[in-house]
């Protein structure tokens, strides 16, 4: 019953906020479609991508925004078929919250349409709340648009972790490079 009433009150949680990230992704999809748009080349995809992952966060039971950055390294698993569409690697990601969030993350990148991933990322969340240290397993969900030009991609991205003892909503711009 507690886990219901929690999820109702993160349901309700502060409405305006959430106008706002919404209003900030698709600001970020519109600007990267105009902007990059007839930059648009289509090259020959490498095995290996490093990308980060810039942008603002919010730790639902904090009720806060805070920076966060994402950063992986990732392989892709074959050149031809479904498993060049499927990538594994690794990942770290950080809110710069007044209680600082760490996750170092295993990544299965999941690239079904030309521009679109999905990022699935399970790990442990390293966090001090309370002047005491915890660990956590968690759940790293991310979802982006790429444009890619000369070896180089860009593009929003919007991304929700979870864990036991928290859970947060991510919007923001993502880079990456493959070689």
């Amino acid at each position: 019953m507690v886990k219901v009433v929690e999820m109702v009150n993160w349901l309700n949680w502060n409405r305006k906020n959430k106008m706002k990230i919404k209003l900030l992704i698709l600001l970020i999809i519109i600007y990267t479609n105009i902007t990059f748009g007839q930059m648009h080349d289509h090259h020959h995809h490498s095995d290996y991508e490093f990308g980060i992952s810039l942008g603002v966060a919010t730790l639902v039971e904090e009720e806060e925004y805070s920076p966060s950055a994402h950063l992986h390294l990732l392989r892709k698993l074959g050149d031809h078929d479904l498993l060049s569409k499927i990538s594994l690697g690794l990942g770290y990601e950080i809110i710069f919250s007044e209680h600082t969030h760490n996750s170092v993350v295993g990544t299965i990148s999941i690239n079904p349409f030309s521009a679109w991933k999905i990022d699935i990322s399970p790990g442990i969340l390293f966090a001090e709340h309370e002047g005491e240290k915890e660990q956590h397993f968690v759940a790293h969900f991310e979802l982006m648009y790429d444009i890619h030009f000369h070896g180089f991609g860009v593009g929003p991205v919007i991304g929700y972790g979870w864990s036991k003892e928290d859970q947060h909503l991510m919007a923001g711009l993502h880079f990456g490079i493959e070689f």
